[in-house]
């Protein structure tokens, strides 16, 4: 087992299933913008970037389409 996972490696499997349905409850529940100070860094660099090269951007349409997934 993963050494992250040894402090829960004495659940069972049904235990850790819960476990992990209350991790993905959690998630779900926490709708709020990410206020983390280095996401909101990465997302103005982000931002200053596209900004600053308005040609070079790749819409979702694009991406998607370079990999194969329809949209």
């Amino acid at each position: 087992m993963k050494t992250a996972l040894q402090p829960i490696a004495h659940l069972g499997k049904f235990e850790r299933l819960q476990l992990v349905e209350d991790l993905w409850d959690d998630f779900a529940s926490d709708s709020g913008p990410e206020t983390r100070p280095e996401v909101l860094d990465e997302l103005a660099r982000r931002s200053a970037w596209r900004d600053s090269h308005p040609n070079q951007g790749k819409s979702l349409f694009q991406i998607a389409q370079s990999l194969g997934v329809h949209l």
